[in-house]
């Protein structure tokens, strides 16, 4: 009886729904392949904020494997950076995502088979400090916790980035976040990833847009342990002309720059300037012309935003 149930175990415990999209070897799969010619742009800019090898005994500290660098340019299948339980990363892009036709940006991880999922939460901003997520739904079961040796299926889950295998992406559509506040859906300039914690006590999960827990592997007590970041690929991105035009009256000379920046502007308002990790680096008034200078900020893209009689969000690149 005993080898019966161990070996019940290593199968996939079949959950009453699987209503979503199904594995990329599937007629109906979402997928998409790492080398695809539909996208355009690959994040450019990254920052985790590690969690731990297993929650329930932070005592054990937190995950290590990989680095930043791992998930800037192309996903390679191999070359990624751990989140571990409750972990998140922001990331950033040369220009910004807009809601085009279908899936604007897709996310990889590297899962070695379909039915070993590791998930994570998706969340947009367009000005690196109001974020919006994914309505994310699972119908997975949540009476056997999935575990390193019984597992899921990609149909359970939507809008969970790593519901797919190594070198495939999961696609996200903006047109679904288009009526959210404090959001423009055509120019996201942050998406921030946070880990899912798969375990089914209520003490320590995740819960998904319904009020369902979520079940997915748990626990993953390595250094490589909860989603792993691979890549986020953009399918559909700002043009030049339209970020131009997005400043109106407003002109940044020069941008990018070594970190001194000159605005030609009519009027008085207030502007704030935040890294790509929404931190506020100044917060000031202005009235007509003025300049900001970023000489003591690290080499990167910062975000300005004006607030006037009407409201703007400019990139300001130092090199």
């Amino acid at each position: 009886m005993n080898k019966v149930l161990s070996i019940f175990t290593l199968v996939p415990f079949l959950s009453l729904a699987q209503s979503f999209a199904p594995d990329p070897d599937e007629v109906g799969t979402t997928a998409i392949f790492k080398d695809s010619s539909i996208f355009v742009a690959w994040a450019t800019g990254v920052d985790v904020n590690r969690g731990y090898l297993n929650i329930q005994t932070p005592a054990d500290g937190y995950v290590s494997f990989g680095s930043d660098l791992d998930a800037i340019g192309v996903a390679t299948g191999t070359e990624v950076v751990s989140l571990g339980d409750g972990g998140s990363a922001i990331i950033t892009f040369n220009r910004p995502i807009a809601n085009g036709l279908g899936p604007d940006f897709a996310i990889f991880e590297n899962g070695f088979l379909d039915n070993y999922i590791e998930l994570a939460f998706v969340e947009v901003s367009s000005n690196g400090i109001d974020y919006v997520r994914f309505p994310a739904i699972s119908e997975e079961q949540d009476t056997l916790q999935i575990d390193n040796f019984n597992f899921s299926d990609c149909r359970y889950f939507y809008n969970f980035a790593g519901k797919y295998r190594a070198n495939y992406g999961t696609p996200f559509d903006l047109e679904e976040l288009m009526d959210s506040t404090n959001l423009d859906v055509n120019n996201i300039t942050h998406i921030k990833l946070i880990d899912v914690v798969g375990s089914i006590d209520a003490l320590y999960g995740s819960y998904d847009s319904q009020g369902n827990i979520i079940n997915d592997t748990y626990p993953t007590p390595f250094p490589s342990g909860g989603f792993d970041l691979d890549g986020i690929g953009v399918i559909n991105e700002l043009p030049l002309d339209v970020m131009t035009d997005k400043l109106g009256d407003l002109k940044v000379i020069p941008n990018p720059s070594q970190g001194l920046f000159s605005l030609v502007i009519e009027g008085r308002g207030e502007y704030t300037v935040t890294n790509s990790l929404g931190k506020i680096i100044k917060l000031e008034p202005f009235n007509g012309p003025f300049e900001i200078d970023l000489t003591d900020q690290d080499t990167g893209v910062y975000f300005m935003r004006i607030t006037d009689s009407t409201e703007r969000v400019i990139q300001l690149i130092k090199l």
